[in-house]
């Protein structure tokens, strides 16, 4: 269920950022935030706490304001500072708890501009590591990678079917082939287990299409934070299929950041401008 629903997410925001497609990476950042931002103030309109966060600050500046003027009276000094304390964690928590709120609501959208900007894909000639984790002993099935291409064996796979603990109760069985890049374009590796073939999709060149560093068979949490492709086929053997895709910073003005950073800066400079309109205070 979870996997759907952000299957569908994805393919919501490859329709939205269509029009992005040939420009540079900050523009759709700057939009995302911006829009963003102004969801942040409205929810933060309805469940914020203005009025107790006033109260609070206002009691932090008076018991400031009275451990100096009554610096020789040791009993106000003490009480003062413990009260400005109570009252500066006080002003905390109603600051964050309304992002307790509103940070799972935005996961999703944080997750696809993750898969968007965050990384890029492979260029010809880099290096790529293929996993596959698996289930259970990999001696008992044939286990190959269907060559194309687009990539080239490097080395032959490496099997691992190990302990991660002594008390041998956490296994580690996986698959690891090392490829490289080729050739530009859409492609998909394909893992072949006795007759069956089991597909992650690789992207060489440039593409703006979200990327996604893993592939599970089940449907879970994980998929918040890989929501680009399909499922694996249901079987007894391959849990996951991984890649992991190169990192990207995006160029703004020659100044090179993560997306998060931008987001940041760009979601800090909105909400601080437009929050009286909204009557949010911090």
């Amino acid at each position: 269920m979870i996997h759907k629903i952000n299957f569908f997410i994805t393919k919501v925001f490859n329709v939205i950022l269509a029009p992005f497609s040939g420009v540079n990476d900050f523009w759709p950042v700057l939009i995302l935030s911006v829009i963003l931002s102004f969801v942040i103030l409205y929810i933060l309109k309805y469940i914020s706490f203005p009025k107790k966060i006033v109260e609070s600050k206002d009691q932090i500046k008076a018991n400031i304001f009275a451990i100096r003027i009554y610096k020789d009276f040791w009993k106000v000094i003490v009480s003062s500072f413990f009260k400005s304390l109570f009252h500066t964690f006080r002003y905390f928590i109603f600051n964050l708890a309304p992002f307790l709120v509103i940070i799972p609501l935005l996961l999703p959208v944080f997750s696809q501009m993750e898969v968007r900007f965050g990384m890029r894909p492979f260029d010809q000639g880099e290096s790529i590591v293929l996993k596959a984790d698996l289930n259970k002993d990999y001696k008992k099935y044939s286990i190959t990678l269907n060559e194309n291409e687009f990539v080239k064996l490097k080395m032959r796979p490496v099997f691992i079917n190990a302990w991660m603990d002594e008390e041998k109760t956490k296994p580690i069985r996986v698959a690891n082939w090392k490829l490289e890049a080729v050739k530009e374009g859409e492609t998909k590796l394909g893992i072949k287990i006795d007759d069956k073939v089991f597909y992650k999709n690789l992207k060489i060149g440039k593409s703006k299409l979200p990327l996604s560093n893993r592939k599970y068979m089940t449907s879970g949490f994980t998929h918040f934070f890989y929501p680009a492709e399909e499922l694996i086929e249901e079987n007894e053997l391959l849990r996951a299929v991984k890649i992991s895709y190169p990192g990207k910073l995006v160029d703004f003005l020659g100044i090179k950041m993560h997306w998060i950073l931008w987001n940041l800066i760009i979601v800090m400079i909105v909400i601080l401008a437009f929050r009286k309109r909204f009557g949010v205070e911090f």
